[in-house]
């Protein structure tokens, strides 16, 4: 053991009879460990709810759309799709804004998708086991919020129309009757408010102006490799087609969430950092109790650089104490969380049964970084405060 590490030990917290400075080096410790478990916990929960969140998305969605599509290459772009080999799915889909009207004459505004009702339960992850689906039928699927407005259930029969599409010699919409044989609930953005799903058969006999597809929607083979597949495509479509992940179509609310997540980050950074302020305060407080002891390691020949390391050093077992019990908490916390669940969430208000929580491991390394950074900074200043003292003065200054 190096001679700076063995009397930064024996001096930690004041050593033997000491007073305030062991009380503020136990609140330091305290309060870096505090800081370290709500900072782990709350990026935690952050990631689990963004990765949940995309996860609902991807399943609704796809991982790929591919829209905007020259009327010139709708027929060749099914081959080319096929016949690339992270291309696992592809469904075809045409979407427009248009009404719903129930038996009791009740009126919503809703965005239509219209898909191949065969594959619709294979693609769209929208929570059903099965469906009765008649391919000879007019279907739809709506969202339960959408399902309360309208106050339809399973089995109710509606009217679909598509105003924009109305017949200019006649003007009135064509009017689709459709039978509700399945409600989801994803509880993510307004789908559930907003989107109702019907046969693509009978989405092109409504939609009377549009005369092709609007998109494809597609699911790879491997998802880790969506940036380098949107590349290939965009280079491969160029101008004809637009290619856009689903990372892509919700850009925004991903911003938002990666911003909510620094932000919170550097709010409860505060925490550690008057965690080490109050580290500061400890070791000014050791410098001076042991002020003596100092000055007589400086009178028989000890370096001011190995007194420096001495507090720095100091700092850091202090620090590190407290940093390392904030750690080991919040990572045992988040794995009995993944494991067990004991954190439930109210299955009416959220998405999710329990509290998702989820670090990677540059999330672990974040946290003790900063903590480690403050701890530094904390222990210099000390360690410059200490500096000060000459050392025939602090050999002849009582305790």
């Amino acid at each position: 053991m190096k001679f700076s590490t063995y009397i930064a030990r024996r001096f930690m917290l004041g050593g033997k009879g000491a007073g305030a400075s062991k009380f503020t080096g136990w609140i330091a410790i305290i309060g870096m460990a505090i800081g370290c478990f709500a900072l782990i916990i709350s990026i935690a929960v952050l990631n689990g709810f963004e990765i949940q969140v995309a996860e609902k998305i991807i399943g609704f969605e796809g991982d790929l759309r591919i829209s905007r599509i020259n009327r010139s290459l709708h027929n060749d772009l099914v081959d080319d799709l096929n016949e690339h080999d992270n291309i696992d799915q592809i469904v075809p889909f045409m979407e427009r804004k248009g009404v719903v009207v129930t038996e009791n004459n009740s009126v919503r505004m809703v965005s239509f998708k219209a898909v191949p009702f065969k594959k619709i339960n294979e693609f769209y992850n929208l929570g059903f086991e099965a469906l009765p689906i008649n391919l000879n039928e007019p279907q739809i699927l709506l969202g339960t919020l959408l399902a309360e407005r309208l106050q339809v259930q399973v089995g109710d029969q509606v009217r679909l129309m598509s105003p924009i599409d109305s017949p200019v010699q006649i003007g009135l919409p064509r009017v689709v009757k459709a039978e509700v044989i399945g409600i989801f609930q994803l509880d993510v953005l307004d789908y559930d408010d907003r989107i109702v799903f019907l046969p693509l058969k009978y989405g092109k006999q409504l939609f009377l102006r549009k005369k092709a597809v609007d998109g494809y929607d597609t699911r790879l083979e491997n998802s880790k490799q969506i940036e380098k597949t949107k590349t290939e495509l965009t280079n491969e479509f160029k101008n004809t087609a637009r290619v856009e992940t689903w990372q892509d179509i919700h850009e925004g609310l991903f911003s938002a969430m990666r911003l909510e997540r620094i932000g919170a980050i550097i709010v409860l950074s505060l925490i550690i950092l008057v965690a080490a302020f109050n580290l500061t305060s400890t070791l000014v407080l050791v410098t001076y109790q042991k002020i003596r002891e100092f000055g007589i390691l400086r009178t028989l020949g000890t370096s001011a650089n190995t007194v420096k390391s001495i507090i720095i050093k100091q700092g850091l077992l202090i620090g590190g104490i407290g940093a390392a019990v904030g750690l080991l908490l919040s990572v045992g916390l988040v794995l009995m969380q993944n494991y067990l669940g004991f954190l439930p969430l109210p299955s009416d208000i959220y998405a999710f049964d329990k509290l998702p929580m989820i670090l990677s491991g540059w999330d672990i390394l974040l946290v003790p970084l900063i903590a480690f950074l403050l701890i530094i900074l904390s222990s210099f200043i000390a360690a410059k405060r200490a500096m000060l003292i000459e050392p025939k003065e602090a050999v002849h200054l009582e305790k």
